[in-house]
């Protein structure tokens, strides 16, 4: 198999992780949509804007890495159609530089889940409850991606490896 292939193979699993995203964060707008017109509990109602905030941020995550990731197949291809070993050495490049966001991604959630437990612990105040449920909801998100991103990443970074020696 052509390292081209391993490559386009990489990106079209970034989109697809992509529109898992916009799916997820659809799913939650109309969630949002449906507690605003039917939620009629104090919790329910202080629900509204945390859960309609991420709905937006993942619908607009599962965009980007959909649109991004569909341009760079094309460019993966002019690239290594001019020059495969300079293609081979910037995907090198690129890959071992956003390494450092999987431990990063991972603080974020941990972080996310004290803030969750301290909001539940320390408030009765429903709005931070609400704040805490969609904290919760973001940094289990951030774990599930990368979980998914991370192995992706390693198995695309061996490809890249082997075709360099």
């Amino acid at each position: 198999m052509k390292f081209i292939e391993y490559s386009t193979q990489w990106a079209k699993g970034e989109m697809f992780e992509g529109l898992c995203v916009i799916i997820f964060g659809v799913l939650t707008l109309v969630c949002t949509l449906l507690i605003w017109k039917y939620g009629t509990t104090i919790n329910a109602k202080a629900l509204v804007i945390p859960s309609f905030f991420i709905g937006l941020l993942f619908s607009s995550m599962g965009s980007f890495m959909m649109y991004s990731n569909n341009n760079r197949i094309t460019e993966f291809q002019t690239a290594y159609q001019a020059d495969s070993e300079e293609f081979l050495q910037n995907e090198r490049i690129r890959v071992e530089s956003f390494q450092f966001m999987y431990p990063t991604s991972l603080s974020i959630s941990a972080v996310c889940f004290l803030v969750v437990i301290l909001m539940f612990v320390f408030s009765k105040s429903p709005t931070y409850h609400a704040i805490g449920v969609a904290l919760s909801v973001f940094g289990l998100s951030l774990i599930i991606l990368d979980y998914f991103s991370k192995e992706r990443a390693q198995i695309y970074y061996e490809h890249i490896l082997n075709n360099l020696q």
